[in-house]
């Protein structure tokens, strides 16, 4: 017990522990707003030319794209009513949610037919998800 500790003991003064110190770097689950369409979930901010390809096939603009890294998806599955895509990330096994896209990494998916196609066919199963209003 430091110096510190005991001086805060006597004074009957309760020190707490940060349990999640990302609170403090701003991974915190972001508000979710009503214009977002798409949820990506990677470890870095996709920058590749595949990725941007993919927003403007299905006309989403990044403003419409919500990028989280693995550590700031603290919300849980049930209450996200957008779709999630992960990108070389494993979701937890708690995350069990219908709306859930997951590919290896976009430089491996440029490189293979059969992802990318797989793909697509889950892109246009969600198309109603990205623009609700058309009916």
């Amino acid at each position: 017990m430091t110096q510190q500790d005991w001086y805060l003991k006597q004074c009957n003064i309760t020190q707490y522990v940060l349990r999640n110190t990302n609170v403090f770097k701003g991974e915190i689950a972001p508000h979710i707003s009503d214009k977002i369409r798409l949820i990506v979930v990677a470890k870095q901010q996709p920058t590749q030319k595949i990725y941007l390809d993919i927003l403007n096939a299905i006309s989403l603009t990044q403003d419409q794209v919500l990028v989280l890294t693995p550590s700031q998806l603290i919300v849980p599955a049930n209450d996200i009513k957008t779709v999630i895509w992960f990108i070389d990330v494993k979701p937890e096994e708690s995350w069990q949610n219908p709306l859930t896209i997951q590919t290896a990494s976009l430089d491996q998916l440029a490189k293979t037919p059969q992802q990318k196609r797989l793909l697509w066919q889950q892109l246009c199963q969600y198309e109603n998800y990205f623009h609700p209003d058309r009916t």
